[in-house]
């Protein structure tokens, strides 16, 4: 396989409360994003999921993961995605619920490229989904900002 795989426009969301997945899939669109989001309940779909996208040469754009998930938990998962050569450049987020700083540097260590703290309240999720939105355009660079936008 290539390490140069086609980018695709979707959003990938590893989270076993599919009411978090709903609320981040409408703060992306309230920002303007129009990039599918597909909905992944545990680790082990995740790495099935990344496992056949490598066998397609394709990746999502972006993968945000919750920080407890049953199943495979998420440490192992960045670890696994970090260890895939071709993963090596793919933008990962972590959600999670705590403010722990040894749980951000566990994150970190494994691979994460932002570790954020989720909210229940809409507008701390709509400032979220700007931050990635920011944090995106700078890590994948001005020419593919275009397709995290509507148009």
């Amino acid at each position: 396989m290539s390490l140069s795989m086609k980018r695709l426009g979707h959003i990938i969301m590893a989270d076993d409360n599919q009411n978090d997945v709903s609320l981040v899939s409408y703060a992306f669109k309230e920002a303007g994003l129009s990039n599918p989001v597909l909905w992944l309940s545990n680790g082990e779909m995740l790495i099935r999921h990344l496992t056949e996208d490598h066998a397609m040469d394709q990746m999502p754009l972006l993968v945000v993961i919750d920080w407890k998930m049953p199943g495979t938990n998420t440490l192992d998962i960045l670890k696994w995605i970090r260890k895939q050569p071709e993963y090596l450049s793919l933008l990962v987020v972590v959600l999670t619920g705590s403010e722990s700083p040894a749980e951000k540097r566990l994150a970190y260590e494994a691979g994460a490229n932002w570790h954020l703290v989720k909210s229940s309240q809409f507008t701390d999720l709509a400032q979220l989904v700007h931050r990635i939105q920011q944090f995106w355009s700078y890590a994948i660079g001005p020419e593919s900002v275009g397709e995290l936008s509507s148009r």
